[in-house]
């Protein structure tokens, strides 16, 4: 990546409701500098990513910088570490049964997110619904039939239902910084599985991966991220430790 690339986020591909789904904008921008990270990848988010808007790409010093005019909205570096902690599969069967009981269909902080929205009906959206698992502590699964997903829709797919291991209700999560491995793109109407699993909490801070399954167990994919809680106005300011790694 030699030239200054650049990139827009369809309007539909939302999180909150103002800005980019973070599992969708880190895998495009994870795709686009591939040429120059490589293909493991991690993204932080420096600033939610606008949408419908354009976003430059450019190459520094082995990173991809994403800005937003004079904005940094995202840093793409080398992921140098294979994920250390693993997303447990569960049945296709069990699965379904987490599904009833996701929590987004009482109480969720964006009901228009492209992947787990419970208010949107139009054809872009996912409608994934990750509920806790019997008998897992600190792990939700949900089924998901794809169409014809690309790269960018299977890192989103990844991202949502790790916030789902959080607790989502007052101020919410979001994500802060994502990896992800994507060794194959699940068979186009046929029933996956996607698990994710909380890690740890410091502060306001939490770590969770999640991983994506077929029936019989094959992985297609896993992610590791790292997601931070919105606050309000009587948190104290962050510690040292709260704060993501630059």
């Amino acid at each position: 990546m030699t030239d200054t690339l650049t990139c827009r986020i369809p309007r539909t591909h939302n999180g909150p409701p103002d800005s980019a789904n973070g599992g969708y904008a880190c895998g495009m921008f994870a795709r686009i500098a591939e040429d120059v990270i490589g293909p493991r990848a991690v993204v932080q988010l420096h600033t939610p990513p606008p949408l419908d808007t354009e976003l430059a790409v450019r190459a520094h010093h082995r990173r991809a910088l994403i800005w937003h005019g004079d904005e940094l909205v995202a840093t793409v570096s080398t992921a140098r570490q294979d994920q250390a902690e693993v997303a447990p599969f569960v049945t296709l069967a069990a699965a379904e049964r987490a599904s009833a009981f996701f929590r987004g269909a009482t109480v969720h902080p964006f009901p228009e997110c492209l992947v787990c929205g419970t208010a949107r009906t139009d054809p872009a959206a996912l409608h994934l619904t990750p509920g806790p698992v019997d008998g897992l502590s600190d792990v939700v699964a949900c089924t998901w039939t794809p169409g014809d997903p690309d790269l960018d829709t299977l890192w989103a797919v990844l991202d949502c239902p790790g916030g789902w291991t959080l607790d989502q209700s007052g101020s919410p999560y979001v994500l802060g910084r994502m990896s992800a491995h994507v060794h194959a793109v699940p068979p186009s109407g046929e029933p996956a599985i996607v698990v994710a699993r909380h890690i740890a909490t410091v502060g306001r801070t939490a770590r969770v991966v999640s991983a994506l399954f077929g029936p019989d167990g094959t992985e297609f994919g896993r992610a590791e991220a790292t997601w931070v809680r919105l606050s309000d106005s009587s948190d104290p300011a962050p510690s040292q430790e709260e704060r993501l790694p630059s």
